[in-house]
């Protein structure tokens, strides 16, 4: 899914999970080609100077494997992670439990023979195909970077949708941003990031660029895509 195509969510702010509750009244107006035009003409426009070839933009997902070599890392929270992410991971953490929230980190870095046997374990339960979207391939999941961390209140055997009810990540959805660390697999974005809603699973992408995308309620792909497309109309 394009970001274009993600767009139109942006117009149809009640979202086509009400479709079926609102089947009896009207519909509501679709945006036009120009709307959706000029909506995109904008992000492009107001997106921040950043270098989306840089480490921390680095996309890991189905047919994107993790080539780089395994990071230096450092333990924060119990878990490692990539050294370059540790200080902005440790004051989330430290803010979070100032505010009187319980904070627990149940993976971060994992190694390939470690993600193989993750993999291996969700295969068996939900069937592979699922397993693809909650885990991913050993050599696909973001864990392999370093650049991930799985945030929760407590420890949990599984994890699921309700976690979104959690004082954590209701802070979490309103502040992570400011360490620089997005939601990666938001409720609405399936089609896009191709994983289930995941509302524990937090990815480092530096303040400016988290900001950008909560404000404007961006996937890591839709994101970068600004950058690959932005001069999609010029001759």
């Amino acid at each position: 899914m394009c970001t274009l195509c993600a767009l139109l969510f942006v117009f149809n702010s009640r979202g086509v999970q009400h479709a079926a509750a609102d089947a009896e009244e009207e519909a509501p107006p679709q945006p036009s080609a120009a709307q959706i035009s000029a909506a995109y003409r904008r992000l492009c426009e107001t997106k921040p100077d950043v270098d989306v070839t840089s480490w921390q933009f680095s996309l890991f997902t189905r047919g994107r494997p993790v080539t780089q070599e395994p990071p230096a890392t450092v333990r924060v929270g119990g878990v490692p992670v990539d050294a370059r992410i540790a200080d902005e991971l440790s004051q989330l953490i430290s803010d979070a439990r100032a505010q009187g929230l319980k904070v627990y980190l149940s993976c971060g870095y994992t190694d390939a023979a470690a993600q193989e046997h993750i993999y291996s374990r969700a295969a068996e339960k939900y069937g592979e195909f699922r397993a693809l979207s909650i885990v991913g391939r050993p050599e696909e999941s973001e864990h392999r970077s370093g650049l991930a961390v799985d945030i929760t209140d407590r420890y949990y055997e599984e994890k699921d949708a309700s976690l979104e009810n959690t004082e954590l990540f209701v802070w979490l959805r309103m502040h992570s941003a400011e360490y620089g660390f997005i939601l990666r697999y938001p409720k609405d974005k399936k089609a896009v990031t191709g994983m289930i809603y995941q509302p524990w699973h937090f990815r480092y992408v530096g303040v400016e660029a988290a900001q950008f995308m909560v404000e404007n309620r961006l996937s890591l792909e839709e994101f970068l895509d600004l950058y690959r497309f932005a001069d999609w109309d010029k001759p």
